[in-house]
């Protein structure tokens, strides 16, 4: 176990691009299939961008005790590591488009030389011309959203591009120079069966990335697929085939030398994705655009998950007018939250709980509840300790949520 403190004395930037080509059968997130408001869209954004910029300067932004000293006598705010264009799809937008808010974001904002500044992607989306720009922009980090290299997992789940095209735009983003790929790959689709998720892991380990972001598929309330399946006009979700493919996924990650460094993301050595690790570890960040949250180390407040909402309220906001109250809703985290936000996040991750840190930055009170929590879990085999660490191992992190809640302070 490693100690990942020095995150706090950083800050990370999410900016939510709302607009896909259409919508994916078993999507959950806000976004909206057509580009209609797009103009709009980004004036509204850019306006949330520079009226913002005072969010993530409130001196210790949050930190910790032990770590306010680091922070102390910079009045800015702590330099921006990560940047990420999350969705929805961004890379929708163009170059150019692109190009615009990272210079807005570096106007307004301390941003370190080495941040690391990603960009979610779908294969449907991408060309050599467009993956060159943007690496010259100084996106340094693809996430692309393959799902799967196979054709009828694909129709299944509703996808645009086809698998050839998938691998295509992989061996694209290569020759523009992008190391720091990603990919996300669904597993325990009724449309395939445990050879087909082992090509696909095949597949992936071939080309020699250095991260894989695998998700089970779930099923969301408000998705098209979950009322497919309810009319009977899709498969249904088999639980065992997706614990299958789960133990297939580790077995495999393990045995190509990658960390499992939390419930859905595997990595090499050192490549794990700053801007999610940071969400783990409560560091402070800002997220701007539809439905984006955001956190100052002591509150969270997130946007409102409606685009003409947005819009508009950033143009009152804009024009001066009455103090608008649509655009956010915040929530002041009391220590018990702050506590059991830290239990959550940190049991997804392989850094576990450290309970050094907690009595240090927390309180005896809080190391001692959950320590005390902790032990029928580790007698039950549902939870392990390594010196002053809790964590769950590759069986147990699918249960992470169960375990998170038994540790909670009620």
């Amino acid at each position: 176990m490693q100690d990942f403190s020095y995150f706090c004395t950083m800050a990370g930037i999410y900016v939510h691009i709302p607009f896909c080509n259409s919508k994916c059968a078993y999507c959950g997130f806000y976004s909206v299939p057509s580009l209609k408001q797009k103009e709009r869209f980004l004036e509204a954004l850019k306006a949330e961008i520079v009226g913002r910029e005072e969010y993530l300067s409130a001196g210790d932004c949050g930190a910790s005790p032990a770590m306010r000293p680091a922070l102390k006598g910079n009045p800015l705010t702590p330099n921006i590591h990560t940047i990420y264009f999350g969705g929805g799809t961004p890379s929708l937008l163009s170059v150019n488009e692109i190009g615009d808010i990272l210079h807005l974001i570096n106007t307004h904002y301390p941003v370190a030389d080495n941040a690391e500044i990603t960009l979610e992607a779908n294969p449907d989306t991408l060309s050599p011309e467009y993956l060159i720009g943007l690496r010259q922009l100084g996106i340094n980090r693809l996430s692309i959203g393959i799902q799967s290299f196979f054709d009828n997992d694909l129709k299944y789940l509703s996808r645009k591009h086809d698998s050839n095209h998938a691998r295509q735009c992989i061996a694209w983003a290569k020759q523009a120079s992008f190391s720091n790929i990603s990919i996300d790959l669904i597993y325990g689709l009724p449309s395939s069966n445990a050879e087909q998720w082992n090509r696909n892991l095949d597949l992936f380990f071939e080309m020699g990335l250095p991260h894989l972001s695998a998700y089970a598929l779930t099923l969301e309330p408000n998705a098209i697929l979950t009322k497919q399946i309810e009319q009977g006009k899709a498969l249904p979700v088999n639980d065992e085939d997706a614990l299958r493919d789960y133990d297939i996924l580790c077995h495999r990650a393990k045995e190509n030398g990658f960390l499992h460094y939390e419930i859905s993301n595997f990595c090499k050595m050192g490549m794990h994705s700053k801007h999610n690790a940071s969400y783990w570890f409560g560091t402070p960040y800002a997220g701007f655009g539809p439905s984006a949250h955001s956190f100052d180390g002591r509150s969270r407040q997130w946007n409102v998950a409606n685009i003409e909402q947005y819009c508009n309220a950033l143009r009152h906001c804009e024009e001066r007018s009455n103090p608008d109250n649509t655009l956010q809703e915040k929530e002041q985290l009391s220590p018990e939250q702050h506590y059991n936000e830290y239990v959550m996040l940190r049991l997804r991750t392989h850094w576990g709980i450290d309970l050094k840190w907690l009595k240090r930055e927390m309180g005896e009170r809080f190391s001692t509840y959950c320590e005390q929590h902790a032990q029928p879990l580790i007698a039950q085999g549902r939870l392990s300790q390594t010196r002053e660490f809790l964590y769950l191992n590759d069986q147990q992190m699918l249960f992470a949520d169960g375990v998170a809640e038994e540790l909670f302070w009620e």
